[in-house]
C-alpha cells in the first residue's frame, strides 16, 4: 500500500447542504479519522438539530462508511456547521455551489475529459 493511501483517513463525516435553489446537494466540508473509535466519538459528540426535520437550514451531517456509503445522517443547524467548518454559512454554501454541478451541461463543463468521453458514445457509428 502506497504511503498516500496509509494515511488516508478511512472513517469519515460529510456536511452537506440539500440546496432546494439548484435542486441538488451541496458538499460544504467534513473530516476524516484513521480510527473507528474516534469516527464514532465525533459522530456522538454532533448534536441534531432540536427542530429536527422542520429546521429551515436543510443542513445534514452525513455518516461515511469505508467506502464513502452514506450509512447514517444527522440533520444540524447552521451554528452547528459553522462549529464544526470554522467558517460562515453563506461563505460555504457560496463555495459549495460554486464546485457542484446540477446540470449534465455543468458537470461535462467542468470535467472536459468526461466530456470528450460523452461526445464520442453519443456519436452513432458509421455503416
Amino acid at each position: 500500500m502506497a504511503t498516500s493511501q496509509k494515511n488516508k483517513p478511512s472513517w469519515c463525516i460529510a456536511i452537506t447542504f440539500a440546496d432546494e435553489e439548484n435542486n441538488g446537494f451541496v458538499t460544504l466540508g467534513g473530516a476524516g479519522w484513521a480510527t473507528q473509535t474516534e469516527w464514532e466519538q465525533q459522530w456522538q459528540d454532533i448534536f441534531v438539530s432540536p427542530l429536527g426535520d422542520a429546521d429551515p437550514s436543510t443542513l445534514f451531517a452525513d455518516k461515511l462508511d469505508q467506502d464513502g456509503d452514506q450509512i447514517d445522517e444527522k440533520r444540524v443547524t447552521a451554528e452547528t456547521v459553522e462549529r464544526l467548518l470554522g467558517r460562515p454559512l453563506s461563505e460555504l454554501i457560496a463555495e459549495g455551489r460554486a464546485k457542484t454541478p446540477f446540470t449534465m451541461a455543468q458537470l461535462l463543463e467542468s470535467d472536459p475529459e468526461l466530456a470528450a468521453q460523452f461526445r464520442s458514445r453519443g456519436t452513432p457509428a458509421a455503416s
